[in-house]
């Protein structure tokens, strides 16, 4: 007789499948990693498009945190040398100051910092600038998006998910 699932069991996977969906449709959108309470705020904002390039980038938090990667790439990733270096100070606001950039359909903004609890903090925006320029998101293809990995629900040992009773698993 097949293991029997739980109910949690059978909801969690109803979850991941329905949010597998709208997660890779997001492409590559505006992505955030943090579990934290710090909040960032970002100029030129996400998928901005610019009637020139920026002279500067800036990225304001709600706490203050270490800025420990801002990098700034073409969308055939190469990297534009923005000459920064990691600096042990914290801070609420960094303004970075950008280079002439080079001709771009649009660029790639990542970044990360180390916030109050040592937790990594982690981001990328895109931006345009030009006067032909477009909405960055609407020149992404599918190869370029950003993929949501999900685990291999084969790999997973179903016993994990049985019914426990005082006398052990329901059948």
């Amino acid at each position: 007789m097949p293991p029997r699932f739980t109910l949690p069991a059978l909801l969690l996977g109803v979850l991941l499948m329905a949010t597998a969906g709208a997660a890779s449709a997001q492409h590559f959108s505006h992505t955030y990693r943090y579990t934290g309470d710090v909040e960032i705020d970002h100029i030129p904002d996400h998928d901005a498009v610019l009637a020139s390039a920026p002279n500067d980038l800036i990225l304001r938090f709600s706490d203050f945190v270490t800025l420990v990667k801002l990098t700034v790439k073409t969308p055939d990733y190469k990297n534009i040398d923005i000459k920064f270096r990691y600096d042990p100070v914290a801070n609420r606001v960094f303004i970075w100051p950008l280079p002439t950039l080079p001709e771009a359909a649009y660029y790639i903004v990542d970044w990360g910092v180390i916030d109050p609890d040592r937790q990594l903090m982690q981001g990328q925006f895109l931006f345009s600038a030009g006067p032909d320029a477009q909405l960055p998101s609407s020149l992404v293809t599918e190869d370029e998006a950003e993929h949501v990995m999900l685990p291999d629900y084969r790999l997973i040992d179903p016993s994990l998910f049985q019914q426990q009773t005082e006398s052990g698993p329901v059948p």
